[in-house]
């Protein structure tokens, strides 16, 4: 929205606000530009890549997956059910 302020005398002056993007639609914005790049990662290579990284441990693995942190960069909750 403008807002017309009077700070002259020979009339008013437009000024606009923005709002911030919250912090995950802003690092998702990010995500998808870069993945257009290098193109899409899917489930299975982003659970393999967990499992490289946790060494092989179920247990690791879901923490990995499901972290805040994860979910942050994908700009995705994981959610995994038995």
């Amino acid at each position: 929205m403008a807002k017309a302020t009077t700070a002259r005398k020979s009339g008013s002056v437009q000024r606009q606000g923005r709002r911030v993007m919250p912090a995950l639609r802003r690092v998702a914005r990010r995500g998808k530009a870069s993945a257009a790049k290098t193109g899409p990662l899917t489930l299975g290579e982003l659970i393999a890549a967990a499992f490289d990284t946790a060494g092989g441990e179920v247990v690791e693995v879901l923490r990995v997956v499901t972290s805040p942190q994860l979910s942050k960069a994908l700009g995705r909750r994981i959610v995994l059910v038995d």
